[in-house]
């Protein structure tokens, strides 16, 4: 067997094999030909001596030997990538690239982000959003923050924050429907936010165990549309005290029963294993600590 280091386009399309599942996939991805990945797999095979993949019927199914070459490489693959990324980004210049929920990026840190800014000239951010997962040191994020996602194998989670999930309404909204009790609430028009990690359901097995929960009333599908409803006076809402702090501490939204609610771990920020020690997202995560006052610690 040799033990000449294989071709790295090679090992790249072994990659991709891998990720994608299939010959045909891959070559697609790839822009070549599926023999040209077969051909190329029959070589990496040859060169190591190994058998990476069983082939029956054209489908293929990768060998324990293969899951555990592609688990060796994935870290120096991100590595390459996360080097060839801060390189583009030219001399002097460093960049940092965030993916976001899209709740946490409206209400946190669109906020925030001027000051970090401000404080590191000389690093370029980019923020995208959504609710899809993102696959951090392969699609050119260095930093992933989560909602209720578990934490990829190859990446480290820190814990943003202990959340308190409370109920929230406008004192406009409470002049009107007057709040003392969880018997209130239950007789209030409410607002449902469909991705928090508590729904009323839940609030009120605990708080109003014998008392119906309401079901009726608006639904949003993002907290930061079911804060703002609810800070427009449309009704209480059951939301994290997290994402809802600035709205609390202008006043727009108050608990009217206080701090009863229930708690939970729903964000966390994520880089990839390839990346520990990155000044930037160090520089970053210190930031996000000190701009919360709280968080950021690796999960017991």
């Amino acid at each position: 067997m040799e033990t000449q280091l294989p071709p790295l386009n090679w090992l790249s399309t072994f990659r991709t094999v891998i990720e994608t599942g299939s010959f045909v996939k891959a070559a697609r991805q790839l822009n070549v030909t599926p023999s040209a990945v077969s051909h190329q797999m029959r070589g990496l095979e040859t060169r190591l001596g190994v058998t990476l993949f069983q082939r029956a019927n054209r489908a293929i199914h990768p060998t324990e030997a293969a899951l555990n070459y592609y688990e060796a490489l994935r870290d120096s693959f991100g590595k390459i990538i996360a080097a060839t990324s801060r390189l583009a980004a030219g001399k002097g210049t460093k960049r940092l690239a965030i993916h976001s929920s899209p709740s946490f990026a409206t209400l946190i840190l669109m906020p925030r982000l001027k000051s970090f800014i401000r404080a590191h000239p000389d690093v370029d951010v980019t923020l995208s959003s959504s609710v899809d997962p993102v696959r951090i040191g392969r699609e050119g994020f260095d930093i992933d923050i989560q909602h209720i996602r578990p934490v990829p194998e190859h990446c480290d989670g820190l814990l943003i924050a202990e959340e308190m999930i409370v109920p929230l309404a406008s004192p406009e909204f409470l002049n009107e429907h007057p709040v003392q009790s969880s018997a209130d609430i239950a007789r209030a028009p409410v607002i449902h936010s469909l991705r928090c990690a508590a729904q009323w359901d839940g609030w009120f097995a605990r708080y109003g165990a014998d008392l119906t929960p309401p079901h009726r009333g608006m639904r949003f599908d993002r907290s930061f549309l079911a804060l703002t409803a609810a800070a427009d006076g449309f009704g209480l809402t059951l939301e994290s005290t997290l994402l809802a702090q600035d709205f609390i501490r202008s006043g727009r939204l108050v608990m009217p029963l206080g701090a009863v609610g229930l708690t939970a771990r729903s964000h966390r920020l994520v880089f990839s294993h390839a990346s520990r020690g990155d000044a930037t997202i160090e520089a970053f995560c210190s930031w996000l600590r000190e701009e919360l006052g709280q968080g950021l610690v690796p999960e017991t």
